[in-house]
């Protein structure tokens, strides 16, 4: 207790024996600990009878043992923050019937026959200024959207923009499936898969024009809002999927799909599971003014699902009068459950995570599209013709080549206004962060397409091998000029690669479990016993010298005291002054 004298504070002398008491019992505590501890080099501070330059030296390899421990348990819980995720190959390899069939587009360089509309001529008209008729506007600005060479030498740079009917223009003066697809054969002998081209291939709008792709998934991945513009778009051409998609990204096919389940897979590698189609281009459509000296096709080799309307990137030229085959090495990512990593700490998506306007399924291809569109409309005021959109949404003219090319051109370096990139980044996805916004997603397929050889077609040799020599020939080579692909898997079987925690819990612990035990002896026990003496000991030592304290002041001759190295509480009595002590426990 405290008590004033003359103004000033005074401590009572029993509550300075109660503090020192205190303080030797923790001291006790203290000591003992240092001796029993199994952490390595305790004993050698806390013995009494060490020389204390002994104790000096081991209490900075004790120091030093903990700094070093806590810096590489530091070094790994910095790792597990920055990259939780790693990216590494799959235990086991994965045959080619697993996963599709990639989705085969195949866009000609012939945009238009000329018979039908002669573009030359009105090109020549707008050089030179000439009043054009609404159907030669209307035309033209069509045919101009696809026309790489023409497009240079417009000067016209008019922020002018087109309703829908652009498309159908385009589809009228385009050569048609059946025209540009001769012969189609998916796996030569399966009778699952009707083989013709209009049951193999779609026509689709890509930014080459009217494309033709083989396994795609079409309407199933598109928002009801954008299929109704697209079904307006492709008036006559069948766009609905009459096929029941047995596969999804995430979860593959479906246990119960036969193997001709749709998509389509192949079962093994080689010519007799591959796609073979025979492609025709008629000679007087020959467009030089158009695609310059470039005649022949592209084909893009993609998954099932993306939307692909940028062949500027991962495409393959077929020229004319050759016979090319084209190999694909399918590279596959899959991932262990993550879901509980944030999409910035995986770097992936879920397909049910982000939302995108247009699309039912999320890809990162998908996704870009997105955006792109986005950043085209608020920048240019309208969309390319074939990029997605609802209906309130105007298709750009040739007009504005010059703002779309500069938005596609820049899309990823391009810096705009404070408000307007947080316009684009909410109109990205309607919900959720789009700070790293189209990121890959954690199952993906990617196809990697090269050509493995190519063949100058010999018209000659064609006539006279053809199968029935009873048969007029399809086509005439005095008009019409062919080439052929075929598309296989390399390898029937392939190694995939597979994302993971890169410290689960268990190793997380095992780590620094390893660290603690090789720098200081540390084991759960350890901390169990550091915690037991600095809690539930010291507070049994305080209560036993409280007790003390009091036996003393009440002038009682039994007093209690503690062993250090035994703590057991024994009583002292003391029957006569010369008697001997007697313990008792």
């Amino acid at each position: 207790m405290t008590y004033f004298k003359d103004n000033k504070k005074i401590i009572s002398p029993d509550l300075i024996n109660q503090i020192r008491t205190k303080f030797q019992a923790f001291k006790n505590i203290v000591i003992e600990y240092c001796e029993e501890s199994s952490i390595q080099g305790l004993k050698y501070i806390g013995e009494r009878k060490r020389p204390f330059f002994d104790r000096i030296i081991w209490l900075f390899a004790v120091i030093i043992s903990i700094s070093l421990c806590y810096y590489l348990i530091g070094n790994i819980f910095n790792q597990r923050t920055k990259t939780p995720v790693i990216v590494t190959f799959n235990e086991k390899v994965t045959p080619v019937w697993d996963i599709p069939f990639p989705t085969v587009t195949i866009c000609p360089e012939t945009k238009y026959h000329t018979n039908l509309f002669n573009y030359t001529k009105v090109y020549q008209k707008v050089k030179d200024k000439q009043n054009l008729t609404k159907e030669e506007t209307d035309m033209f600005d069509a045919i101009a959207q696809t026309c790489v060479v023409s497009r240079l030498f417009l000067d016209q740079r008019l922020a002018i923009a087109y309703s829908s009917d652009l498309i159908k223009a385009m589809l009228t003066v385009a050569p048609t499936l059946n025209e540009t697809l001769s012969e189609c054969l998916f796996k030569k002998y399966s009778d699952g898969v009707e083989q013709t081209c209009n049951a193999l291939f779609d026509t689709i709008l890509t930014n080459e024009g009217i494309c033709f792709t083989f396994n795609s998934l079409k309407s199933n991945y598109y928002r009801p809002e954008l299929l109704k513009v697209r079904k307006a778009d492709f008036i006559g051409t069948r766009f609905e999927n009459d096929k029941e998609i047995k596969w999804d990204l995430e979860n593959g096919y479906d246990p119960k799909a036969n193997e001709d389940a749709f998509p389509y897979r192949a079962l093994d590698a080689g010519d007799l599971q591959s796609l073979v189609v025979t492609l025709a281009d008629r000679i007087e459509d020959k467009q030089e003014i158009c695609r310059n000296y470039v005649q022949g096709f592209k084909i893009a080799v993609h998954t099932p699902g993306e939307d692909i309307q940028i062949l500027s990137n991962n495409y393959i030229n077929v020229p004319l009068d050759q016979s090319v085959s084209i190999t694909i090495t399918p590279k596959v990512v899959t991932s262990d459950d993550l879901r509980h990593y944030t999409p910035e700490e995986r770097q992936c998506y879920y397909q049910n995570e982000p939302y995108l306007r247009y699309f039912k399924v999320y890809t990162q291809a998908n996704c870009e599209l997105e955006w792109l569109t986005n950043a085209t409309l608020l920048e240019c005021g309208c969309v390319k013709f074939a990029m997605p959109r609802n209906a309130s949404h105007l298709v750009c003219g040739y007009e504005s080549d010059y703002c779309v090319d500069l938005i596609t051109s820049y899309s990823r370096t391009l810096t705009f206004r404070k408000e307007k990139d947080m316009e684009l980044k909410h109109s990205c996805y309607e919900k959720g962060d789009c700070k790293n916004y189209c990121l890959p997603t954690c199952f993906s397929i990617e196809y990697n397409a090269e050509i493995k050889h190519q063949n100058i077609i010999d018209y000659a040799q064609v006539l006279k091998t053809k199968v029935d020599p009873f048969a007029s020939f399809k086509y005439n080579f005095s008009t019409t000029r062919i080439s052929q692909i075929s598309i296989h898997f390399n390898d029937h079987q392939f190694n995939g690669l597979k994302r993971s925690e890169l410290y689960s819990t268990t190793d997380l612990i095992a780590n620094c479990g390893g660290l603690l035990g090789l720098f200081m002896g540390v084991s759960i026990l350890s901390m169990v016993e550091f915690v037991y003496f600095f809690t539930l000991r010291i507070l049994t030592n305080w209560t036993n010298t409280t007790k003390i304290q009091e036996n003393k002041s009440n002038g009682n001759n039994a007093f209690w005291t503690r062993s250090v190295r035994h703590p057991r509480i024994f009583k002292i009595h003391q029957s006569k002054p010369n008697s001997s002590i007697r313990f008792r426990k």
